[in-house]
This record gives structure tokens, C-alpha cells and sequence, in this order.
């Protein structure tokens, strides 16, 4: 809207009694005069009574500062892209006693620039980062307003509906979303009353268009990167309905027939260029994601998009008619355990039900296969049924663990050598693992730490198939798929120069995350369970009692060495208890230090208690205070640890260090 057009919009300064007078009216529910209100204010305090705002309250409700950086995080594009815009209009305002403020959608405040004096006199009603001031809870203001209306809006002294605001002014206007057009936050300028200038509202307006033409450039880049990573994905899913989302969630492409995809499966989405799915905003929490996706979205049509910086967005593949139907017997509703091929990766919580579903549907597509995750989180597992639910089944597993092996050990190991290579060499030399895998597949375990210029040589052999041992010339064809596992940020790697680019999307072509045991503790006790059993057979023997006091403090650990790390401390005890029984006594010390119980039988209460307790303790002292590192040894949100650490009345929260 041009300034010369918001003439409506502007207060008049002289009519402030004339406002005043009307407002008290208003809250006695008597009729107003027929001039002096604005509709846009009258409009504004009718939503205000409509939403029982209290025209007494002193100050606008704050955010505490962790929510504020975790808001921050969440709209780190608008406020990249609005920094350098507010700093110039700081300068420009400079001498004029204001603040220059950027909100979010809902009215949080998430930068702030101005004077101290302002400073001083916003922080008394809040008008301060982390101040919410959004109509319904504190009344008409011009951030609140302008997020009601959509529109830029000043609001001067009396319009204010709350009684403490009224000594101020304030114009701001809002910045939309260059693709979708919704509302991405407010840009404001506030000041005592005695600040108020008509230009104000023009300034604001220009800086929020400012702000949106930075965001559309940001945009632009960013999706020519997101649809240059993802056009190869378009062709192979082809005769799929495919939505292609922005790590903001938003739609910048799609490709299929939306009507087979809506009667297929009952999909309902926005698929027009810019809808929005808030379930698939990147910079949200991954739980927040998750609990905001549509109960129709099944986790294994999602595929990230990526490239050397980062994730870019993510690919939804809907799979439609033959290919859906060639694809989904890998898919049984409910397999034999002894048919199934993922019998042996036991737990059912939601990600790691999320985790196998996506690697049953990677299963017959022959590609190449990134595992990435924890040590002993069971990488090795997971490609062994992917290699049992593809399409080669029958043909060889070979695993080869890249970190285990010098460099030229590994070369020799993957390539093989023909006679003579080396001092040494085995008469009539020896094939490699890409031979002695041709026809099925390849593990590299731990391939982050295959040196860097041996990455070349793999390369080559995955792009043209073809083999040549050291010290020989003859070249080998081999059909083999690769499946490669990694718990280091390859892109990182590739980043600082210690891991080839191409090399990495050259294995990345699917990747598929596996859970933490920690992030997944509703599955320790089966994990037991399962390894019980396991455990008798190979020992000859019944199963074993397993008691409350050995098992809670097993169910209650962290887990840092995972499935692995359970395997090898059920099996020792397993082993060195007498009797039908794991014997207590027998649980590592560090087990029972780190245990956190989440409940406690009568009998070992107390014990339990006291083991909790002195756990809390050792944790916060080893990390010198920090409560989030304390946290994440301990295996718990620091929210919890905040409430145990008063419970326990180990050391007042308020006094520990916060994390940075």
C-alpha cells in the first residue's frame, strides 16, 4: 500500500480526549459518539472484550529465555534476512527516543534496538524481547493489531486498550511470506507518546517490503539448490505423486496425479506452490514435527533432500499403481517372525517402527544406502535385513569395518591383489570383498574413516562397476550393492575437506537414520527379553528371572555404546549367575551410578532412591555445573533435571550454570 494511501491509518493527534472519553464508554458498555474513534481501533477493542483482555493489566506477558533462542532458532531466516534492515532504520531514528522491533507471527519479540532510555521505560510494561504482544492478551497495540488485520496500523496513546500502554505510541506492519503469503512476523517502532510522527507508519512499511524482498532472494537461491538435488528423485519416482517441501515446509513443486493420492490413500494437503505443512518445517523440533504431521503421512514416504551445506528440504513420494504394487509386498502387514527379515531388530517404538518401515521400502530398490547412527545402535543389523528384504537375497553379505584396518591393509581387503604385489602376497593372489560380494551386497562399516585418498578408488568401482586388484591390470565386473554405515556427520567431513563430495552423494543416495536406545527406552525391556532367550539357547539352559532391582537399573541407564553395550553386560551376567536368576550383585557400578528410576518397588525403594540421587549428584559435578551436558549424560530432558534437582535439594536450579 503506497504511504500516501494510509491516510486512515494515521491517528490524529487532537483527537486524544475525544479517544479517551470513548474508551471509558466502551468499558462501561455505553453508546459512542458518532467521531473521534478509528473503526480500525473500535474494531480492535471489540476483539479485545470478545477475548475478556483485562484493561487493567500493567505489562504484556514474557517468554523465558531459553523459549525465546528456541523461537529465535525457529525463525532464524526472518530474523537473518530483517537484521540489516532494522539496524538501517536505527539509524535513522536514531535521536528520536524509539524502539525498532521484530516480532513473530503470534507478537513474541525477537530483536529489539534502540536507546536505553526507551529501553528502560519498555521493559516496564514488557515491551522488551520475549514480551508477547498479541491482541488477546494485551489489547489493541499496533503488533498485536497489525497481526489481527494483516495490515501496517499506528496506534497513539489513548487507542491503546490496555491502561499502562497508554502512554505510548506505536506503528507497525506486518511481513508476509513471498511464497505463500502468510504471516511471518511484525516489524514495529514504539515510543512514549511525545515520539509520534506520522512517518513512522511509512517507515515500517518500507522496512517490512524490504525484509520480504530480502526473504524472496533467500528463497530463490535456495530453491534452485532444492530443486537441482531432487530433479534425479523426480524421474525415478516417476509414476508417483510427488510433493517437493522447503526445509520451511513449504511446497515448491509438485509432480503426479493429487486425485489417485487422494482416493488412494485419503491424502489432503495444500499441494498448491506455497502451501504449508507445519509438521515439515526443518527448524522445528523433530518431536514438534512429528506430533504436527497428518495422520495419513507415513514416515517412509519421506526422503530428504540434501546437499553439501545441509538439509534443503524434503521429498514426499506418494507411491501410486504398479510401482506401489511391486513394492508393497515387502511391506506385510504382519510377517512370521522366521520369515521376516527384521525379526531380529526388536522394539516397537515409534522410531524405530518408523526406522524399519523406511528400510523395508528401501529394501527392493537396489540403491545405494547410507546407515547412519550411534555406535551399537545396530547398524550392521539393519543392513543385513535390508540385504535379506532386497531383491538378491540369496546372493553374499560381506561386512568389512573400515576403521579396523590400516590404509593398506583396507585396499587390499576391498580390491584384492594379484600374485606378487607385496612381500607376502598369496600365490595366485586373492579377490577382494567386491568379488566375493558380487551378486549381493557390501557393507562398509565406519566408512567415515576410510582414508582420503583412498576415496577415489571406491568411487571409481561404484561408478563403473568394475574391479582391478592391486599389482594387476585385468579388470573385473562386479554387480554389487553397497551399503555403507557411518556415526560421523559426513557432511561436516566434507565440509573441512576430510571426506570427497562426490563420494558422499555417491553413497547417500538413500540414507536412513537409526534410533539411539535412549531415544527409544520403551524397548529396553523387550531388548532384555529378547537377548534372554537368545541367551539360553546358546548356553543350554532356561531363561533366566530377571528381578525388579537388576532390571530397573538396566531400563533406567543411558546407554551410550546402545544395543551393543546391553548385549555385552546382559551376556556377562547372564553368564556369571549361578542359578535360575541374574544375580544383582553382578551389575556394573557405573550402571547402577547412572541409573535415573522412574519408579521404585517397596522393597528397594530406598536403595533405588539413594542410587538416583547420587547419580544427579556425580552428574551435575562432573559437568562443573552445566545442567544441559548434565542432562544428556544422565539421558533426561533438563526440565526433569531441573524439577530432581529440587526435589533432592541437591543444589537450587536458579544457581546452576544454563547452557550457551
Amino acid at each position: 500500500m503506497p504511504f500516501s494511501q494510509c491516510g486512515s491509518l494515521i491517528p490524529r493527534v487532537g483527537d486524544e480526549q475525544v479517544v479517551a472519553s470513548a474508551w471509558e464508554r466502551f468499558l462501561q458498555d455505553r453508546p459512542l459518539p458518532g467521531t473521534g474513534v478509528r473503526p480500525v481501533v473500535l474494531d480492535s477493542w471489540q476483539r479485545c472484550r470478545s477475548e475478556s483482555v483485562d484493561p487493567a493489566s500493567r505489562c504484556a506477558p514474557g517468554a523465558a529465555d531459553e523459549r525465546v533462542r528456541q523461537l529465535q532458532g525457529q525463525n532464524r531466516d526472518l530474523c537473518d534476512a530483517a537484521r540489516p534492515v532494522l539496524e538501517g532504520l536505527c539509524d535513522i531514528l536514531r535521536e528520536c527516543g524509539t524502539l525498532i522491533m521484530l516480532s513473530d507471527h503470534s507478537g513474541t519479540i525477537l530483536q529489539l534496538n534502540g536507546e536505553t532510555r526507551a529501553r528502560s521505560a519498555g521493559e516496564a510494561i514488557n515491551l522488551a524481547t520475549g514480551g508477547c504482544w498479541n491482541e488477546e492478551v494485551i489489547g489493541t497495540n499496533a503488533i498485536g493489531t497489525a497481526i489481527a488485520t494483516s495490515a501496517p496500523v499506528q496506534i497513539y496513546a489513548s487507542e491503546h486498550f490496555c491502561m499502562d500502554v497508554k502512554r505510548w505510541t506505536c506503528a507497525a506492519a506486518p511481513i508476509l511470506d513471498p511464497l505463500g503469503r502468510t504471516l511471518l512476523g511484525v516489524v514495529d517502532v514504539s515510543g512514549v507518546k511525545e515520539t509520534f510522527h506520522g512517518h513512522t507508519l511509512g517507515l515500517v512499511m518500507a522496512a517490512a517490503k524490504q525484509i520480504q524482498g530480502e526473504l524472496a532472494r533467500r528463497d530463490g537461491v535456495l530453491h534452485s539448490r532444492l530443486l537441482a538435488r531432487a530433479m534425479d528423485d523426480f524421474r525415478r519416482y516417476g509414476s508417483d505423486c510427488l510433493v517437493l517441501f522447503d526445509h520451511r515446509g513449504r511446497i515448491v513443486r509438485t509432480a503426479g496425479s493429487v486425485q489417485a493420492a487422494r482416493e488412494q490413500y485419503g491424502v489432503r494437503l495444500p499441494f498448491e506452490v506455497g502451501g504449508h505443512v507445519p509438521g515439515l518445517n526443518l527448524a522445528r523440533p523433530e518431536i514438534d514435527r512429528r506430533h504436527q504431521r497428518p495422520d495419513w503421512l507415513r514416515p517412509e514416504w519421506l526422503h530428504p533432500v540434501k546437499d553439501v551445506e545441509g538439509e534443503l528440504g524434503t521429498l514426499l513420494v506418494i507411491p501410486l499403481g504398479a510401482r506401489q504394487a511391486a513394492t508393497m509386498p515387502t511391506l506385510p502387514k504382519a510377517p512370521p517372525a522366521e520369515s521376516d527379515p527384521f525379526a531380529d531388530i526388536i522394539g516397537s517404538s515409534e522410531s524405530l517402527e518408523s526406522a524399519k518401515a523406511r528400510a523395508r521400502r528401501i529394501a527392493p530398490l537396489d540403491l545405494p544406502v547410507l546407515l547412519l547412527g550411534e555406535t551399537g545402535a545396530g547398524k550392521e543389523l539393519f543392513a543385513r535385513a535390508v540385504h535379506q528384504a532386497g531383491t538378491s537375497p540369496d546372493g553374499p553379505f560381506v561386512a568389512v569395518n573400515c576403521g579396523a584396518l590400516t590404509r593398506e591393509l583396507l585396499a587390499s581387503e576391498l580390491f584384492g591383489y594379484a600374485e606378487g604385489a607385496f612381500t607376502g602376497a598369496r600365490r595366485g593372489g586373492l579377490p577382494g570383498k567386491f568379488e566375493q560380494a558380487d551378486g549381493g551386497t557390501l557393507f562398509l562399516d565406519e566408512i567415515g574413516e576410510m582414508p582420503l585418498d583412498m576415496q577415489p578408488h571406491l568411487l571409481r568401482v561404484l561408478q563403473d562397476g568394475i574391479v582391478v586388484r592391486l599389482g594387476d591390470t585385468r579388470q573385473r565386473k562386479v554387480a554389487v550393492r553397497l551399503i555403507a554405515a557411518t556415526n560421523r556427520d559426513l557432511l561436516a567431513d566434507v565440509a573441512a575437506g576430510r571426506f570427497r563430495e562426490d563420494l558422499f552423494h555417491r553413497l547417500c543416495v538413500v540414507c536412513l537414520k537409526l534410533p539411539a536406545l535412549r531415544e527409544r527406552p520403551g524397548d529396553i525391556e523387550a531388548v532384555i527379553a529378547h537377548l534372554n532367550e537368545r541367551l539360553a539357547r546358546k548356553y543350554g539352559c532356561p531363561p533366566k528371572t530377571v528381578a525388579a532391582e537388576v532390571l530397573q537399573p538396566l531400563l533406567c541407564y543411558h546407554w551410550p555404546g546402545n544395543i551393543r553395550e546391553l548385549q555385552n553386560v546382559f551376556e556377562a551376567m547372564f553368564a556369571l549367575s549361578d542359578g535360575d536368576a541374574i544375580d544383582p550383585t553382578l551389575l556394573p557400578a557405573h550402571i547402577v551410578a547412572g541409573a535415573i528410576p522412574v519408579f521404585a518397588p517397596a522393597a528397594t525403594a530406598g536403595r533405588l532412591d539413594e542410587m538416583e540421587r547420587e547419580a544427579v549428584r556425580a552428574a551435575v559435578e562432573d559437568a562443573n555445573g552445566n545442567l544441559s551436558r548434565a542432562a544428556r549424560t544422565l539421558g533426561i530432558a533438563r526440565s526433569t533435571l531441573y524439577v530432581k534437582l529440587a526435589s533432592m535439594k541437591i543444589v537450587e536450579p536458579a544457581a546452576a550454570t544454563p547452557s550457551r
